[in-house]
């Protein structure tokens, strides 16, 4: 089965101003590391501002479960990682309130395959998103199971029907038609406390786990937790 998160709405964020460099403590240089962004020395720590996040990505996947070695494009990028930093939430420029994040460093976090902005720092490869872009959160890289799971604001987990691999008439689907039968119905498994309004009132969800919902074809994200 495939789990999908989907979103009732995604607000626009603009990513100006994504990140800072903060001071580091003072101290003997010669007993510090720089960091490197970019190939660049900078003088303090890269600290995403706003509802940022910095997320370094788990190793890119180049082998098989049947032990086939992959190469150049066929290796699988995958849209996760672990929270290193993150900044102190995003300002409503009309009415002056803060949203709080909604994840903490330490976290593992699954986004969208096309969110972000990917930046080598440290010599590691992170990517910078904003909070709106998580699907859904575990409270660390080594607890990703579905109980641990946790959706962030309006987002829903939801497990999807089978795939259909057979037509009406006994005759098998070929591979290139496979995506127009993949189910947009499924069960309710986790649901996100809902979206906060421009004056911080939180707005309720209209649906609770156990609901069978219908969503809108492509509007939705695959997620893989357990093998599901």
């Amino acid at each position: 089965m495939k789990l999908q998160s989907v979103s009732a709405l995604l607000a626009l964020l603009g990513q100006a101003g994504a990140f800072t460099t903060s001071p580091r403590p003072s101290f003997s240089s010669s007993l510090r590391m720089a960091n490197v962004l970019e190939g660049t020395e900078i003088g303090g720590d890269f600290a995403p501002i706003n509802n940022m996040l910095l997320v370094k990505k788990v190793e890119i996947v180049d082998q098989t479960e049947g032990g086939i070695f992959l190469t150049g494009k066929g290796k699988i990028k995958k849209s996760e990682g672990d929270v290193t930093a993150c900044g102190d939430g995003k300002i409503n420029s009309e009415t002056g309130y803060k949203s709080p994040m909604p994840v903490a460093v330490g976290e593992s976090v699954c986004f969208g395959k096309f969110d972000g902005e990917e930046v080598k720092y440290n010599d590691v490869i992170h990517t910078l998103i904003r909070d709106a872009d998580v699907l859904v959160k575990f409270p660390s890289s080594d607890a990703k199971t579905l109980e641990n799971a946790a959706v962030v604001w309006d987002n829903v987990l939801v497990r999807v029907q089978e795939e259909k691999m057979e037509a009406t008439g006994g005759l098998l689907i070929a591979a290139t038609t496979k995506k127009a039968t993949i189910s947009s119905v499924g069960e309710v498994l986790k649901v996100g406390p809902g979206r906060l309004a421009f004056n911080g009132v939180l707005m309720e969800m209209d649906v609770e786990v156990g609901d069978y919902v219908k969503f809108r074809d492509y509007a939705a994200q695959d997620v893989e937790i357990e093998g599901e």
